[in-house]
């Protein structure tokens, strides 16, 4: 039977199966044994049981079962323990089902819930009612709840049943049920019954004589009964049992109750018959009145603070977050979802962390405020901050408490709480992490969900307002970040006005310089709140924190989607090491967000607070220098990786910073780089050439020029018109002739791969023009080179030839063996389509020779593909489809998309040609969708026709005549 992974609720009044987990493992239905089958389908069920109602995943049943060294059909065997379980428990639903008590879903598999009375379940059912009555000051009920919940133990847990999770949950179980003694003798002793406890703790410290907790109670037990020197004896023998078995001396507690024994301090006296009430605070702020999203946070801090299991709380829950994220207004609203699960009250209190002007809280005196809203009085609070802690742990001793501390300074503002007896849950706020502190689980908040951001701002400013202009409402929450506080000033300010439409508020964010400044109302503003986050590092008496003010300052300067610790030591100017201590800095203070492949990034207010520092304290060479040595990295390191990819590719010089470049391991660490860094080296590209400074304008053409080879190989073709034209401009801007020269030919590259040659040619024939006038040599053979290409395009086959000759004249004459190569390819393919094929032969044979001694991958895939054209020309479609399958295998090693998807276009027409329809289809349907990646118009619409002739082919049993060999497939310059 499948059900969904939520599946509805059973009617749990009337269970259908009765489990017995505290003892050997065995079931009943009715009054009717079961038999559950082998040891390992028994710890099926066990697995199942510890949750039931809640999917178990077949990868953790897996593990359960047999761990890391899992036989190969262990899947296998789930299927049949779990087809055998049904069996017993279900006989008679037989092979035709449904089964309604072991469900199926697509994760997993689990026990219909209500389905089963468990007795592991109904001891922690107890152990909860008495963690109750313990914290209502209720002797005499949490000690009925304790025997109850250990009248379930029939022997040790699991019994009989195999595997890790069995010996696990063996062990906590376990454990619950000595704590359970533990806690039925100590209720004993408040009920003024020591001679009982006694008998109860005897037998326990013989089960186990290492417990500490046990013997010290067996020792108030004996003492109350008269049997002072038993109770000293006890302690001897615990202290000598510890020392030769875990060589260690008795803990401080049990040391405690050895010393007032000694001295029979009237502490030990039996409590009075007549106990006061604990105080039970109620101190939680008013839960905030619109309260919108979060929905994912909210579920995950109810089932830490209330799991659904019934057992403990976490201990401390942190919500951490940056500035605005909204964390003080989800912990209170958590708090108050979750208040009647603390019967012992809640307690508040706001720690001044992150507050302007005001001293933060120091941890004596929080102390003190949660001491006396537990009722102690003033005078009675200790002074030092560990002694307070003892009072606090112990007024906190079998109780269930909550505590909110809002707006913690970090970890060691609250370290005195880390601790606190079990049942008792800790719920902080803080914009640093707190990763580094034990037992605590941290709730990030990063930017509310789009839909949820909508939501929020149609509850501030009304659902009629967002309705009548949708579009606008979701631009204005991106423009807010998904920042919630952020979303409440941008609807106080709709608000303060309200005649203004959300567009105006939309075109007044738009504006980066005033962005910021829209977004406060009367003393609270996002700015303010972020500033002070800066303000708290840079005046902080550490070192590392304040490099970290520095660092975000200087991460203004550059205006990128993410960055890595070599872009910021390359913004500071500092080694790689550092840069990282920085970022982790910022990281914990939340003004970063850690992304993928270690990588970070701002908030898109907080890079524009970023921007605002920038401006406000760096200097203009400060902010200058910052942007060349970073531009200067990513040319730098684009030049390295090219080395590895594609080491014979020409890219132009680069020299303006001294810097190490990013160093990569091999060739695929390289070309991960370059396209993990794509849309920073473009953003960073464009950023330089818009700045006034020629020679900061000038490293971003630069830029833009080295990263071309990249761009064209991955199939990133939508890029290069843009930015390179941008590029233009940027020379004609500054007066720089060698970028506006270089621009042109890369525009013209641009134009050829969208088939748009005819504009192409004005650019090749100025770059020709400017570097003749100059008389250089090599950028003139790179003109010509990529005229031939364009030509080539244009099947103007005698202008390609003409062009690749004079190339090959002077790529002869400089000792330009890669403008050789290039040559040649285009003199083949001019002769080629000139129908000169011995010539075209020889030609591109001689620049496979010389491609395969230079290792160019790019040149040897040109040739292949030249010489399988010609033998398809020939009609040696055997010899063609051999050269495109080699060529294909070439292109995919060297990761070049558009050369892969022309060979495997020319792999289809031969298959085609050869009859093989099905396989040319497929051959082709790849092509078509390798075109599609390479964003090359002219390859997918080639892979489109000839398809689509193939239809013919299929249609009518002949060719449908695919034009494919008339073109000349454009290659690249060198």
């Amino acid at each position: 039977m499948s059900v969904p992974d939520q599946p509805s609720a059973r009617d749990a009044a009337s269970p259908v199966v009765r489990l017995q987990l505290l003892g050997p493992v065995a079931a009943w239905r009715g009054d009717l044994a079961v038999d559950l089958g082998p040891p390992l389908q028994r710890a099926v069920l066990c697995l199942l049981a510890a949750q039931p109602g809640q999917v178990v995943a077949k990868d953790r049943l897996i593990a359960g079962l047999w761990g890391g060294g899992h036989p190969k059909t262990a899947e296998q065997s789930v299927y049949t323990y779990i087809a055998g379980l049904r069996g017993a428990l279900e006989p008679e639903a037989g092979r035709r089902g449904p089964y309604s008590l072991v469900l199926s879903s697509a994760r997993g598999y689990l026990l219909a819930p209500g389905a089963y009375d468990i007795d592991a379940g109904r001891f922690d059912h107890h152990l909860g009612r008495a963690r109750h009555h313990a914290a209502e000051n209720d002797p005499q009920a949490r000690l009925g709840e304790l025997e109850a919940a250990l009248r379930q133990w029939t022997g040790p847990a699991l019994g009989g049943v195999p595997g890790p999770f069995a010996h696990a949950e063996r062990e906590r179980l376990e454990g619950l049920r000595l704590t359970a003694r533990e806690d039925q003798a100590d209720t004993l002793l408040c009920l003024g019954r020591p001679q009982e406890a006694v008998e109860l703790l005897t037998a326990l410290v013989g089960d186990d004589p290492l417990r500490e907790r046990a013997r010290e109670l067996l020792m108030l037990a004996l003492y109350r009964c008269g049997r002072q020197a038993e109770a000293l004896a006890a302690f001897h023998e615990g202290r000598r049992l510890l020392a030769e078995h875990l060589g260690v001396d008795p803990g401080e507690s049990l040391q405690r109750c050895h010393e007032l024994i000694l001295r029979a301090d009237p502490s030990l006296a039996p409590p009075r018959d007549t106990v006061s009430p604990p105080v039970i605070p109620h101190q939680l702020p008013r839960d905030i009145r619109v309260f919108v999203g979060r929905a994912e946070e909210l579920a995950r801090l109810r089932s830490l603070l209330v799991p659904p299991d019934g057992s403990a709380p976490q201990a401390i829950v942190a919500v951490t977050g940056t500035a605005g994220a909204g964390k003080s207004a989800v912990a209170v609203h958590a708090a108050h979802a979750v208040r009647d699960h603390f019967p012992g009250g809640q307690l508040y209190a706001n720690l001044l962390g992150a507050t302007p002007g005001v001293q933060r809280l120091p941890p004596i005196d929080l102390l003190r405020r949660l001491l006396r809203g537990l009722g102690v009085h003033p005078e009675a609070v200790p002074a030092e901050p560990d002694e307070a802690a003892a009072m606090l742990r112990t007024r906190l001793q079998g109780r269930r408490l909550l505590i909110v501390l809002d707006d913690a300074a970090g970890p060691d503002q609250v370290r005195p709480l880390l601790g606190l007896p079990a049942g008792n849950a800790v719920l902080v706020t803080s914009r640093e992490s707190f990763a580094i502190v034990d037992d605590c689980v941290a709730v990030p908040l990063g930017t509310m969900p789009h839909a949820e951001a909508v939501a929020m701002l149609a509850e501030l400013v009304g659902a009629g307002r967002v309705a009548a202009d949708p579009r606008a409402a979701a631009e204005l929450a991106n423009l807010c970040g998904g920042l919630p506080l952020a979303l409440r000033l941008a609807a106080a300010r709709l608000a303060e006005n309200p005649h203004a439409s959300l567009k105006d508020l939309n075109a007044r964010l738009r504006d980066r310089r005033r962005a910021l400044h829209e977004l406060e109302s009367g003393d609270v503003a996002v700015s303010a709140s972020l500033r002070l986050s800066h303000d708290l590092l840079s005046g902080s008496p550490r070192e590392v924190d304040v490099a970290a003010a520095r660092a975000l300052r200087h991460l203004g300067v550059l205006h990128i989607p993410d960055a890595t610790a070599e872009v910021v030591a390359a913004l500071l100017d500092a080694p790689q090491p550092d840069a990282e201590r920085y970022v982790d800095r910022l990281v914990r203070a939340h003004l970063a967000e850690r992304h993928e492949s270690g990588r970070f990034r701002l908030h898109d207010l907080v890079r524009l607070f970023a921007m605002e520092l920038a401006e406000r304290h760096l200097t203009d060479k400060e902010r200058k220098d910052a942007l060349l040595r970073a531009v200067g990295l990513y040319g730098l390191t684009i030049r390295h990786a090219m080395t590895l990819v594609d080491a014979n590719r020409v890219h132009p010089p680069y020299d303006f910073v001294e810097r190490d470049p990013v160093a990569f391991a091999e060739e695929a660490d390289a070309f991960g780089w370059l396209e993990r860094e794509r849309p920073n080296i473009l953003a960073a590209a464009a950023q330089a050439m818009s700045v006034a400074d020629p020679s900061v304008a000038r490293a971003g053409a630069y830029l833009t020029f080295t990263f071309y080879w990249h761009l064209t190989n991955a199939g990133h073709r939508n890029d290069i018109l843009g930015i390179h034209e941008e590029a233009l401009r940027t020379g004609e801007r500054i007066g720089d002739r060698s970028v506006v020269a270089l621009a042109h030919g890369y525009v013209a590259l641009a134009l050829n791969q969208m088939e748009r040659s005819e504009e192409a040619i004005p650019h090749l024939r100025k770059e020709l023009e400017m570097q003749r006038a100059w008389g250089n040599r090599f950028g003139e053979m790179r003109a010509l080179g990529n005229l031939a290409v364009t030509y080539g395009g244009r099947e103007q086959h005698h202008e390609v030839l003409a062009c690749a000759e004079a190339q090959l004249r002077i790529a002869r004459e400089i000792a330009s063996a890669v403008g050789e190569r290039h040559a040649l390819i285009g003199c083949g393919l001019g002769l080629l389509g000139l129908g000169r094929l011995p010539e075209a032969t020889a030609r591109l044979s001689e620049v496979l020779l010389l491609a395969e001694e230079a290792g160019d991958g790019m040149h040897q895939c040109d040739a292949i593909l030249g010489l399988g054209k010609i033998a398809f020309r020939e009609g040696d479609l055997q010899a063609a489809l051999s050269r495109f399958e080699e060529g294909l295998g070439r292109a995919r090693n060297r990761r070049y998309l558009g050369l892969e998807a022309t060979f495997t276009i020319h792999i289809g027409i031969v298959q085609r040609d050869l009859g093989r329809v099905a396989e040319a289809g497929a051959r082709l349907r790849d092509a078509l969708a390798c075109a599609w990646k390479s964003g090359d118009r002219h390859l997918i619409a080639r892979a489109t026709r000839e398809l689509a002739a193939l239809g013919g082919v299929s249609r009518e049993g002949g060719s449908a005549g695919a034009e494919g060999e008339e073109e000349v497939d454009a290659v690249g310059h060198g």
